[in-house]
Parts: structure tokens; sequence; C-alpha cells
């Protein structure tokens, strides 16, 4: 007994043990690229890689229940990948997609389930791409390949579901146009922009829209320069967001055209158009709701009362006429007036030459990823800036070495058919250490590492029990563990979801990566599922001058807590009891190791 409280306090120590980095806060040596344009984490249980990012401002305001999503890329990224972080900064998942790039990743529901969704492909055409749309369920399996209609390339800015099962997606198709309008005495190329609505399980095509029938390539604000001829096709349009509202009709983006489209969804008529040069709207906020330009993202905030967008002001051939802003408009469409409602800045002034977006989270705050700048942003409603992040230096930002097409945040749970990754290796201090992490599992909240002597053996004993912080967690293995070990990972109601690789302690190795296979039938998990209790301290021959200065030194510490904290470690003791109990009965069908 008289070593309980000595023990006590090492678990609860033990309980937050770390192994992967911190993120930077606030820090100015990351900003000027001291640590490389893109720092990154690496981990020893596993080769991924993902940002280590910078902190600048944080605030309980922020929606830490949500986990974001971004798709980092450029020449200073090793590849393009896909990557959620928690709130914290932390991983959860990431993956690359067979070299390809990577976009848009988000989270969207398709009858009643949630799925990751990403555009993957060819990015380096026209400024758009060519590739497919990727739906990936909560086991991170492929659910769906979709493409678009009409044997065309799939185009990289947008894919939307719909509530009626359906997705909008963007397309960009090279057609002949005559140019003398714009000074070029001949019929050329231009990318013509393409909404396509489509069947996403039959690839049928439901509703399409071409821009060029529409609109005339003189409304366009970009100079054709050398572009029409055979070969350098003029981006006249550039669509890059679709939304569709509960009447049925579409809202477009146009970059080039400084405005936003309203078509109507049965004929395909333009209702009205907002900005550019055929704006129809008054602007009750002295022109600045309607002067945004190079724009992205637009969507309804209020169903067609408020509209919301990642207004870039500038591009890369003017970086620097203004800041880039987020922008909140109220739209009155039977008095055809748009006054701004609220604008969201960057405190540090942010040029977003490219590419952005813009998202109205529940909680009425609002959130912005800035495209070709590493940089993410959550602002109040009102346009306060809450929480500020970089994933790259900021001295660089702009040149695009490291950017995200777009950041959203997003709820997400998921469950992956993979089994945890485990490692064996030496600390700083030279002490041996069992690392465990688990790509993609969001319900992992706590480790229990175990031990046994055989191999084979049926009574495995709990060795410590960590809760998870980050994404990879660090065991000291002591002299005293049995031969063999292995880790159990466990969700909030102490049910197993997976189980790490088994570790031999004379080998110095994982021998193999997986020891249950829980999707076999009649699987007995019963020896995994022992009572939590605090293990006894095992005090090996010649140690006992540390066990005197941890005596002093816990008798001094218990001495200055007192009650109050004596009562803390008292009520741990029984959290982890009631863990006990849950723990012991445990239904072996939801293993998923």
């Amino acid at each position: 007994m008289r070593f309980t409280f000595i023990f006590t306090l090492l678990v609860a120590a033990a309980s937050y043990c770390r192994a992967d980095k911190d993120v930077f806060h606030n820090d100015q040596a990351f900003d000027a690229a001291a640590y490389g344009v893109y720092p990154v984490q690496h981990y020893r249980s596993t080769d991924l890689v993902s940002p280590r990012v910078n902190v600048l401002q944080s605030s309980s305001e922020c929606d830490s229940s949500l986990y974001t999503l971004l798709t980092p890329r450029g020449s200073s990224t090793s590849e393009s990948t896909g990557v959620i972080l928690d709130h914290n900064g932390n991983l959860i998942w990431t993956s690359a997609w067979g070299g390809q790039q990577i976009y848009n990743l988000l989270v969207q529901e398709y009858k009643g389930q949630s799925y990751l969704t990403f555009w993957a492909g060819n990015d380096a055409v026209g400024g758009h791409g060519a590739g497919f749309y990727y739906m990936l369920d909560k086991h991170y399996n492929l659910f769906l390949e979709i493409g678009a209609a009409g044997g065309l390339d799939g185009d990289l800015h947008d894919f939307r579901l719909t509530e009626n099962g359906t997705a909008l997606i963007t397309v960009y198709q090279v057609i002949n146009k005559d140019l003398s309008e714009l000074g070029k005495p001949f019929v050329g190329e231009i990318w013509d922009c393409l909404i396509q609505e489509v069947n996403i399980e039959t690839g049928e095509l439901i509703f399409q829209w071409r821009a060029s029938d529409h609109y005339k390539v003189s409304d366009t604000l970009r100079d054709i320069g050398g572009d029409g001829g055979i070969g350098r096709a003029f981006d006249f349009f550039h669509m890059n967001s679709i939304a569709k509202d509960l009447k049925g009709n579409y809202l477009t983006s146009s970059r080039y055209m400084h405005s936003l489209t309203y078509i109507n969804g049965t004929d395909g008529e333009i209702i009205w158009i907002i900005g550019g040069k055929r704006n129809m709207f008054e602007d009750l906020s002295n022109g600045h709701a309607t002067n945004f330009a190079y724009q992205h993202d637009a969507r309804w905030s209020k169903e067609n009362t408020e509209v919301t967008m990642f207004d870039n002001g500038v591009d890369d051939l003017h970086p620097n006429i203004a800041d880039t802003r987020g922008l909140r408009l109220e739209l009155d469409q039977d008095k055809m007036t748009a006054k701004v409602v609220a604008e969201y800045k960057n405190p540090h002034h942010i040029h977003g030459i490219s590419q952005g977006s813009f998202q109205t989270l529940e909680n009425g705050n609002s959130f912005m990823g800035y495209g070709n700048t590493a940089a993410f942003t959550e602002y109040s409603h009102n346009g306060t800036v809450l929480c500020d992040t970089h994933f790259g230096a900021e001295s660089r930002f702009g040149a695009g070495e490291v950017q995200s097409y777009r950041v959203y945040k997003y709820s997400w749970h998921a469950w992956p058919e993979t089994n945890p990754d485990v490692a064996i290796a030496e600390n700083d201090d030279g002490e041996w250490t069992f690392l465990v992490s688990w790509n993609g599992a969001t319900e992992v909240r706590e480790w229990v590492l175990q031990g046994a002597d055989e191999a084979e053996s049926d009574e495995w004993v709990d060795l410590e029990r960590i809760l998870k912080t980050e994404f990879e967690t660090e065991f000291e293995i002591h002299t005293s563990y049995p031969r063999y070990m292995r880790v159990l990972a466990l969700d909030s109601t102490f049910r197993i979801l997976g189980v790490g690789g088994l570790l031999d302690l004379t080998l110095e190795k994982v021998i193999e990566d997986s020891i249950v296979n829980s999707t076999s039938s009649g699987n007995d998990i019963n020896h995994l599922t022992q009572a939590w209790s605090l293990p006894p301290l095992r005090i090996e021959e010649g140690d006992t001058w540390w066990l005197k200065i941890m005596l002093g030194f816990c008798t001094f510490t218990g001495l200055c807590v007192g009650l109050r904290e004596a009562k803390v470690v008292w009520r741990t003791r029984r959290r982890f009891r009631r863990g006990s109990i849950a723990f012991q009965h445990i239904d072996p069908a939801i293993l998923h190791a």
C-alpha cells in the first residue's frame, strides 16, 4: 500500500504520454522559413508525413468538434495528399492517390451516409484539370469513382452531391469561337465551361449548361494576350463553383467574369448576374457588394437571401491591388439590391492570388482557406478573427510552394479496416519505447498495452493505459515487462476497435503486424477483455536509489498538494475502475482490427 500513491502518480503522468512533436505556436521562425517552407511531422510507427502547423491564434469560440480537411501540394511538398487534422493541428488521416494531384477534400452525405469526397487527376491542363471524382466510405474503401458525362474530362474545381442523390460537376471543353470582338481576326480556340448534373451511379446526364451559350467572349475581364490559337485555348469564363438551391436553380461563379450567375434549372436561362460587366444589382454598400474579383466558392448561406464567397480580389497578374476577403452579401431578388453583411479579412493582409474557400459553420462562425497561400482562419459571424493557422512559411506566401485548393471543417467518423501501426524504437534518452498509431481511426480514445510470456497466450496482462491525445502514442518499455507485448485500441465506451502487432522484446522487433482477425467468424477475444487494474510496482535489484528520490519527491508533492489533489487522484482511480467494469463486458462483434 505504501507504493500506491507513487504508482498512481506515475500512471496519471503516463496517461498523457506523447510521441508527436508539438505544433508551433505563433512561431516567427516558422513564418521566416527557418524550419523550411513546409515543416512536416514524421512518425516512427509509420512512414506517413503530415504538416506541422503554426497556430498563430486560438479561441474556445472556434468549433473544436470538427476536423480540418486540406490537400497540401506544391513544389515544397513531397507529394499531393489529402489530410485531416484535429482542432489542435494533430494528424487524423492522410493519403496520397496513386501519384495524382488531389483537390477539394470534403465530407458529403449520400443516402444517409457520410463519405469523404475529392477530385484526383492531372491538374496541369489549362488551369483546371482532367480527372475523376472519388467517394470513400467510413472505412476509407472506395465507394464510387465518378466521371463527367459525354466522354469529357472531370474538372477539379467542384463536385457537389445534391439531396436528390445526383452530383454537380464542373467541366472544361475546348471549342472554336469567333474572337474578333477581342481583337483577334479569326475563329480561335476557347475553354468553354459546363455545368453537368449526373446520376452518380449510372453516369446519366440530367442537366447541362454551357457558358458560351449565354456569354460573349467580350464579357470577360481577362486579357486574351497570346491565347486563342491552336493549342492555346483562351480561358474566358473560368467556372470554379456550383450550388443548387431548393428551387432547382443553379448558382455558379466565374473567376474571369468577376461575377456570379443564377441559372434557371429548367431551361438554363440566366435569371440574374451580380458583379462584372453585366451586373444587374444595385449596390447599397458604396460599391463594396459588387466589386469582388477573381472570386471562388460562391454558396447560398440563407436560402436565396444571403450568398457567401471567397473574394480573391487579386490574381497572378495583379497580385497587390487588394487584400483578399471573405464576403457575405444580402440579396433582395425582388428589388435587385445587394449589400455587404460582413467582410472577413486576415490581419496578415493575405493576397490570395488563386483558389480559396469560404464555409459557413453550423455554430455561425465562418471558415476560410486561402488557396495559393498556406493558411486557414476561423472568424466569428461578424468577422472577428478567432483562430488562425499557417501550414507553410508566411515569408513564402504567394509563391505557390505550399498550397491547398480549399480548406474545410467537417464532422467525420471512421473505422479503418487496416490494423494499428506499431514499432519499437529508442527515444532521445536511449530508452526503448513501443509506438502505435492508426491512420484514419477517429474513435480511438485510449490505448492499452498488454504483455504475455508466450506469443500464443490466452492470459495477457494489462501493463499500461494511455489516453490518445495525438496521432502517435508512445509507451515506455520497462525491464520488468513480459517478453511479448501488443496494444488494444479502445473507444470512449471501452470497446475494442483494433489490436496492434505483436512485439518480441527479446528480438527487439515487431514479429506480427496483427494478432487478431476480427472479421473471421467465431473469433474468440475473451482473453482481450480482462479488467483494468493497477499493476504492482516492480522494483529491480539495484534500483533503490531512484526509489528513494521518487519517495522524497512524492512525499513533498503530497504535502504541498494536500487533500484537493488527493481527491483528484482518488477520482482518477475510480475512473480506471469504472473503465474496468465496462471493459469486462465487450461484445466481440464490435472488434474492427
